[in-house]
C-alpha cells in the first residue's frame, strides 16, 4: 500500500473490518511529510536564526537532505528520518502529521481529518497523537450530526436515569466488575474469584450487602442462613446492616456438631452431591430466616437450605443473591416456596464464553 493515499488505506481497513464483523467501523491512517529545503541563498539567510552552538553550514547540503519526503504511514521511520535530516537542516524546517479517519457502516462512508505542523527540531513519532485526537473529535461531531448520536453526555444522563429507577451504586459497580473481570469456565461456571471468592473486595461486598439488605428490611428477618464459605462474603455485611445474627451451613461435620439438620444437594461446581449441615441449636421455630448466597443458578443449594429451615420449624421470608443466572432454572425451582427472591446482577447468557447481563430497568429506556 505504499502508493495509496491515507484515504484509500483508511477506507480499505474500515471496509475489511465491516466485511468480517458486519459492524460499523472507524479506521485511521496517518501520513508524515517533510518540506523540501529552500535554496542555498535562503538557507544562508536563516543561519543567524540557528540556536547558539549550532555550527554554520559551509556548503550546500546533499540532495537527500534538501529533498522533501512523504510517507503514508507512521512508525520508527519518522524518528529515523527526523534524526538523519536535523544535522543538515534548519531546526525550523517544517514537518507535518496528517490523520485521516474513515467511518463505514455498509452504506455510508465518511472521512474526517486532523493535522499538526511541527518544527523538525521537535519532531518525533509521539506527535502522531495530536492529529489523531483532532480527527477523532471531528469524526465524533460529524457522526453526532449524521446519525443523531449523543456524544459523552449520554453516559452521565443514563446513569442519573438508572439511579432514579432504583438501581444502586453498588449494583452498578458489581455489574462493571463482572463484565471486566468475570470469566466463563467449562460447564458454564462463572469465575469471579478476582473480587468475591478467593480474593475479596471487602468494600464492594460491604456496599452490596448494604444495598441488598435494604430490599429485605420490610420482611423483618431474625437470622441470615447461608453456606460456607462463599455465601459468607455477602451474609456477613448484610447481618451487620440488618443487625441480625448469621448462621452458616457446613459441608462437613465438625467435632462440636452433635445434633444437626441436614440436606443434600447437587453441586455443579464440584460435579457431585454435597451435604449441608446446621446445628439444631442455631435455628428456632419462631425464626424468620433470610437465605443468602453468592449465586442462584439451578437452585439446588438454596432448595437444600429451605429443607433445613423446614426441619427446624422456622419460616423462610426471602432469598437474596449477588448474581443470578436467569438462563438457568433456579428462580423457577424456588417459585413453589412463594418467597421474595432478589438479585443484584442478572446474567442473561454466557454463550461463547462471553458474559451478557440482563439489562435492568433504566438501562433499556430506548427500547
Amino acid at each position: 500500500d505504499r502508493l495509496w493515499s491515507i484515504e484509500d488505506a483508511a477506507s480499505h481497513k474500515a471496509r475489511k473490518v465491516y466485511e468480517v464483523t458486519g459492524l460499523p467501523c472507524i479506521a485511521s491512517r496517518t501520513s508524515f511529510e517533510v518540506e523540501p529545503m529552500r535554496p542555498a541563498g535562503a538557507l544562508q539567510s536563516q543561519q543567524p536564526m540557528s540556536s547558539p552552538g549550532t555550527p554554520r553550514l559551509t556548503k550546500e547540503p546533499s540532495a537527500r537532505v534538501m529533498s522533501g519526503y512523504r510517507f503514508n504511514d507512521v512508525g520508527d521511520h519518522v524518528d529515523n528520518v527526523a534524526g538523519a535530516l536535523l544535522p543538515g537542516s534548519s531546526p525550523e524546517r517544517l514537518t507535518r502529521f496528517r490523520t485521516c479517519l474513515c467511518f463505514y457502516d455498509g452504506e455510508m462512508e465518511l472521512f474526517d481529518y486532523g493535522e499538526c505542523d511541527v518544527d523538525l527540531f521537535f519532531c518525533n513519532s509521539l506527535r502522531t497523537f495530536i492529529p489523531m485526537s483532532a480527527a477523532i473529535t471531528e469524526m465524533s461531531n460529524s457522526l453526532q450530526l449524521a446519525l443523531g448520536l449523543e456524544y459523552q453526555k449520554w453516559l452521565s444522563k443514563r446513569a442519573k436515569e438508572v439511579l432514579k429507577k432504583g438501581i444502586g451504586r453498588a449494583t452498578l459497580k458489581l455489574r462493571d466488575r463482572v463484565l471486566k473481570e468475570g470469566k466463563v469456565l467449562p460447564n458454564d461456571i462463572i469465575d469471579v474469584s478476582a473480587f468475591m471468592d478467593s480474593f475479596i473486595d471487602v468494600e464492594l461486598m460491604d456496599q452490596c450487602g448494604e444495598e441488598l439488605a435494604e430490599l429485605f428490611v420490610d420482611l423483618k428477618p431474625s437470622k441470615i442462613l447461608t453456606i460456607a464459605t462463599t455465601g459468607l462474603v455477602l451474609a456477613m455485611p448484610m447481618g451487620r446492616h440488618l443487625q441480625i445474627p448469621v448462621v452458616y451451613a457446613r459441608k462437613e461435620r465438625n467435632v462440636v456438631m452433635s445434633n444437626t439438620y441436614q440436606a443434600s444437594y447437587s453441586s455443579k461446581t464440584v460435579g457431585k452431591n454435597r451435604e449441608l449441615l446446621v446445628s439444631q441449636s442455631h435455628l428456632a421455630e419462631d425464626d424468620r430466616i433470610l437465605i443468602i448466597d453468592d449465586f442462584l443458578s439451578g437452585g439446588s443449594s438454596q432448595e437444600a437450605l429451605f429443607r433445613i429451615v423446614n426441619q427446624s420449624g422456622a419460616t423462610v421470608v426471602g432469598v437474596g443473591v449477588l448474581m443470578e443466572k436467569v438462563y438457568d432454572s433456579g428462580r423457577k425451582a424456588l417459585s413453589g416456596f412463594n418467597v421474595r427472591i432478589e438479585s443484584l446482577v442478572r446474567v442473561a447468557s454466557v454463550k461463547d464464553g462471553i458474559i451478557t447481563l440482563l439489562e435492568e430497568d433504566g438501562f433499556d429506556l430506548d427500547k
